[in-house]
């Protein structure tokens, strides 16, 4: 269980997260969302250890291994699809089942760099499904995909998250997480 009690965080004076008490069960899916902003990345930050609160406590998060999906795919460009997921996993046979699932087959073995936007975003949510981790992390994974690519890619995050929890932020989009509990900021 991770547990937020009362979490602030400010950026330059400017409050970000303001009080915030929030509890995630093992195994949970939540959306966070919210206008852009609004510090739905800095909440994500704070969960990973990656920002620390100005006040207030989380608890529980830090035991946990994350497979973040950040906004920026954080790719290595001249390596292929196939390349860039087995850097989590060593399993080719999983590999090339996710990757396929999400992919055309001629693009697996192309580097990431001549792979059109949502095919390297649908690459960095490969890798983080191929991860050994407790909980995936997904800042606007769907970004850069039409409304039937999120749709098949978020029933590929379903498939495959194998009883991990799920935090994704998203400000569009909404009917992808159905089934979702939600955390909206304000």
């Amino acid at each position: 269980m991770i547990v937020f009690q009362d979490v602030c965080k400010a950026f330059d004076g400017k409050p970000v997260i303001n009080r915030l008490c929030w509890r995630v069960g093992a195994g949970e899916q939540w959306l966070v969302n919210g206008a852009s902003g609004i510090g739905k990345t800095t909440l994500l930050r704070l969960l990973m250890g990656l920002e620390t609160p100005d006040s207030g406590e989380i608890s529980g998060a830090s035991a946990l291994r994350y497979a973040p999906v950040f906004q920026e795919d954080r790719l290595v460009e001249h390596w292929s699809a196939v390349e860039n997921v087995l850097l989590v996993c060593m399993d080719r046979t999983r590999v090339y089942r996710l990757l396929t699932s999400l992919l055309p087959q001629g693009a697996l073995d192309q580097p990431v760099r001549t792979l059109s936007g949502g095919m390297r975003r649908r690459v960095a949510i490969a890798r983080a499904l191929a991860s050994e981790s407790d909980m995936l992390v997904l800042d606007e994974p769907f970004a850069g995909l039409d409304h039937a690519a999120a749709r098949q890619t978020a029933q590929v995050i379903a498939d495959f998250r194998a009883g991990r929890g799920v935090i994704a932020v998203s400000h569009g989009m909404e009917d992808c997480f159905a089934g979702y509990q939600t955390l909206p900021l304000t």
